[in-house]
């Protein structure tokens, strides 16, 4: 049963092993909820993440993405598709 255990880590260790592109994805992701959605602990991770960009870069701004769930593929053909952002 042991393989079914998993290291427990602290959420600043987590965060630490994250990479640039994932620690974006996850603010852009958080910056899309509505106010009601968010949790405790939602702000705490999104205050570590942010955290871990400034320990990484500084004053470098927070890239901004579209996050995977506000985006709609409009396959135009095999070879292509074009992006289009969800407006509600």
């Amino acid at each position: 049963m042991s393989g079914y255990v998993l290291e427990v880590s602290s959420l600043h260790q987590y965060v630490d092993s994250l990479s640039d592109a994932e620690i974006i994805k996850a603010i852009a992701e958080y910056k899309a909820k509505r106010y009601s959605e968010l949790t405790q602990a939602s702000h705490e991770m999104n205050d570590q993440l942010v955290k871990a960009w400034v320990a990484r870069h500084g004053k470098k701004p927070i890239p901004k993405v579209i996050p995977d769930n506000k985006l709609i593929f409009n396959i135009a053909d095999e070879n292509t598709c074009k992006f289009e952002t969800l407006t509600l």
